[in-house]
């Protein structure tokens, strides 16, 4: 179990990755990506950023592009924005739970529906 100056580090990191995305990304050429969740290193010098995406592959592509091109940019920021004695090394990556789930909805869907059709 993490500790409270963990949990704070991580939301705090959070909400300044979704703030820097926001400005960095625009919706129209990226798609919409948002932060789903922080992993904190326990030592704090490294942190791995999950990020959900609606949009297009392409567009998920492009913004996964821009993130690995962009990275140092981006962490720099973010270290100006949360002042730590180390600023974390970010990587980012994309979580595909959201979709897994949804293919995993709609597969009850067509089974609810195939079993209420009379036989």
């Amino acid at each position: 179990m993490q500790s409270l100056r963990h949990q704070r580090i991580r939301k705090l990191l959070k909400r300044e990755a979704g703030g820097l995305l926001r400005q960095h990304l625009s919706i129209e050429t990226y798609g919409l990506v948002s932060v789903h969740e922080v992993f904190v290193s326990g030592d704090l010098k490294h942190a791995k950023i999950l990020l959900g995406h609606v949009g297009s592959v392409t567009q998920q592509k492009a913004a996964s592009i821009y993130l690995s091109t962009h990275r140092g940019e981006i962490q720099k920021e973010m270290s100006c924005r949360v002042v730590m004695k180390y600023s974390p090394q970010v990587k980012f990556s994309f979580d595909d739970s959201i979709e897994k789930g949804n293919n995993v909805l709609s597969i009850i869907d067509e089974l609810e529906d195939s079993d209420d059709s009379p036989s």
